[in-house]
């Protein structure tokens, strides 16, 4: 298998944090009981090798190298001085969204990796946004990806086929319920109703909510599917409650599509033959049920970039950057007050 070398920078919760404590083997995939950091997936897939952390924390860095045994550095000029190879092939950046741009143009400036991971929000503001497209601009030879781990799961994928395919027939309408920031959490199921839905576009704020941290809210919303007659997708947050939550439900001609809270297992209530005298027809009371793969996402995510690497034409990312981005502005006007 072609081995490709690879970076991290931000070695915080879900830079090594999450699985720290979880026994591995290198170069085995799914060895680890979960796969929920990018260390642990990179360390893991025999097709990288983890060449070095940066974090500014003295304790991270520790951390890190005591785990996988290869050197974390302060800094990005630290590690370009050490070492011998200064363009890795993937770079993870793994940071706070208003650190990710700064360190995103300085690692361009330094190294040319091949692609470059960002977690997400991409941004936290439309005029983030634009300095990010700038700079995708910029550097036209580094495909950056973002880490919406769902859009990057093979059931995603494999519903997303069938429903632009037209298997599932119109989209009619849908109910998409978060909690803990709408640009936080909520941004991730809008992306994956994207995925599946094709293009949407903002409808209305329905209730700005409360604040959360310095540049998000809990805020409902309804937005409008323009490839199915811009069915309604309404967007409320829980958030508010103090609550935690993630669900996609969408419902079509053909039957009914949940990303259940628990994100576990897709299920799916296809639409059966009506009864006999009957005009309408109903859906079947048990779903299909098509596991996700949740405990080892992050596998997922790089065994993804590991196949557009070897082969970018026919191995699409699972999350491009404008993919991440036309989320972002989608979601803007309902916090745009704090802009």
């Amino acid at each position: 298998m072609t081995q490709f070398k690879a970076l991290i920078v931000g070695l915080g919760h879900i830079g090594i944090g999450y699985d720290a404590a979880l026994p591995f083997v290198s170069d085995q995939a799914y060895s680890s009981a979960r796969t929920l950091t990018h260390a642990r997936a990179i360390a893991c897939h025999s097709g990288f090798s983890l060449v070095a952390g940066v974090d500014t924390s003295i304790e991270a860095r520790s951390s890190f190298s005591k785990i996988y045994g290869v050197p974390a550095y302060p800094d990005l000029s630290s590690y370009l001085a050490s070492s011998a190879d200064s363009s890795p092939d993937l770079v993870v950046i793994a940071v706070p969204s208003h650190l990710q741009i700064v360190l995103m143009a300085e690692l361009l400036d330094l190294a040319k990796p091949r692609i470059l991971l960002l977690e997400k929000p991409v941004a936290i503001s439309l005029q983030q946004a634009k300095i990010l497209q700038k700079l995708c601009d910029i550097h036209p030879d580094v495909s950056v990806a973002v880490n919406y781990f769902r859009r990057w799961l093979p059931a995603v994928q494999a519903w997303r086929r069938r429903i632009l395919a037209g298997d599932l027939g119109q989209f009619l309408h849908g109910y998409l319920t978060y909690g803990k920031g709408l640009l936080s959490n909520g941004s991730h199921f809008v992306n994956l109703a994207e995925s599946w839905l094709g293009p949407l576009a903002h409808g209305s704020v329905i209730d700005r909510g409360m604040r959360h941290l310095c540049f998000d809210r809990e805020a409902s919303l309804e937005l409008m599917a323009l490839n199915h007659s811009q069915a309604s997708l309404q967007v409320r947050s829980i958030g508010n409650a103090g609550l935690r939550s993630g669900e996609l439900d969408l419902w079509f001609e053909g039957g009914r599509i949940c990303w259940p809270d628990n994100g576990r297992s897709i299920a799916f209530w296809p639409r059966c033959p009506p009864d006999c005298g009957d005009t309408h027809a109903r859906l079947s009371s048990d779903p299909e049920l098509n596991l996700t793969g949740l405990d080892h996402y992050q596998m997922h995510v790089v065994e993804g970039l590991h196949r557009h690497l070897c082969d970018p034409i026919s191995s699409p990312l699972g999350c491009e950057c404008t993919d991440a981005l036309r989320t972002l502005r989608i979601l803007s006007p309902a916090i745009a007050d704090d802009r």
